[in-house]
């Protein structure tokens, strides 16, 4: 029996979660936000209330700089967002929520938590906390 790779093992469960998250945006105003985008909001919303920039979604969700642009920029066209020069320094833009992501907010977090729920169906509280365990250091592995 050929054991299987823990590399490829994860591929196949981001292109699944993925596939499912995009299945319970379907048919909801938020159709037509990706999961990257979706979760950046999260975030966003959990935030609100501090300055946030580009540089605080590159650190928190372990992405390049490019793909930070990319996922706002969509997110800036689609009128989720805008981004504001500061003060301080005018090159430093900080992202605001608009109104439409505010009214938009109660159904995104409604797909996030339903996709969480799937996640976890089935799993015992003891092997949620092993697995996030083993996940952190997978990825503490590859930092």
């Amino acid at each position: 029996m050929e054991k299987k790779k823990i590399g490829a093992e994860i591929r196949v469960l981001a292109n699944l979660i993925g596939r499912n998250f995009n299945e319970i945006n379907s048919g909801d105003e938020c159709y037509d936000l990706t999961g990257p985008q979706s979760l950046i909001l999260a975030y966003l919303y959990k935030h609100q209330n501090d300055d946030v920039f580009q540089k605080d979604i590159e650190l928190e969700f372990n992405i390049r700089r490019s793909s930070a642009t990319g996922v706002l920029k969509c997110l800036e066209a689609h009128d989720f967002i805008r981004r504001e020069s500061i003060n301080r320094d005018a090159r430093l833009k900080k992202i605001i929520l608009t109104k439409k992501a505010h009214e938009h907010r109660e159904v995104l977090e409604r797909h996030i938590d339903e996709l969480e729920k799937i996640l976890v169906r089935g799993l015992s509280q003891q092997e949620i906390d092993d697995l996030i365990k083993i996940l952190g250091k997978v990825k503490r592995n590859l930092e």
